[in-house]
């Protein structure tokens, strides 16, 4: 009894610490699809205005070098809204780093610009995912964050 007892600890023990060790571990998305992604998450509900896929105009509306992204769609509302969604994939892990940079600077910008014009999307601004996974990042402002994180989480992103 005591040698099959001991067996069970032992066994137990093994289990947690392969447990343990799997818990602090990130899983970086890969390969993905960027424009299907895109059109998944404005296609998701979570938007409230038109939205227009316009990647001619993004990068330099981002002030985004093009030798940092390496694929890239960003999605804007008709202006009536602050809803936003910009994915990119930087061409490495110090482009991404500047992207998510000028993500930032982007979001500063959106508030400037609407705590004037449309007071009321401040808040969806503020609450925006803005986020580097890897050599993706993501800058998303809509109407309803829970539904775009479930279809990021799809593509194997964690958003907190």
């Amino acid at each position: 009894m005591k040698k099959l007892t001991g067996a069970i600890s032992a066994l137990l023990a093994v289990l947690i610490l392969a447990a343990a060790s799997g818990c602090g571990a990130k899983t970086v998305p890969e390969n993905i699809d960027i424009k299907a992604m895109a059109s998944e998450i404005v296609k998701c509900g979570a938007y409230t205005d038109s939205m227009s896929d316009s990647v001619s105009t993004a990068l330099s509306l981002y002030g985004i070098d093009k030798a940092d992204v390496s694929d890239f769609d960003v999605y804007f509302s008709s202006l009536a809204t602050a809803e936003e969604c910009a994915v990119f994939k930087a061409s490495g892990s110090e482009a991404a780093a500047r992207i998510l940079t000028a993500c930032k600077t982007r979001q500063s910008s959106q508030v400037t610009s609407y705590e004037n014009y449309v007071p009321t999307e401040v808040a969806k601004i503020n609450a925006a995912i803005i986020m580097q996974s890897g050599d993706y990042v993501l800058y998303i402002v809509s109407n309803n964050q829970s539904t775009v994180k479930t279809v990021l989480e799809k593509y194997g992103f964690t958003v907190k």
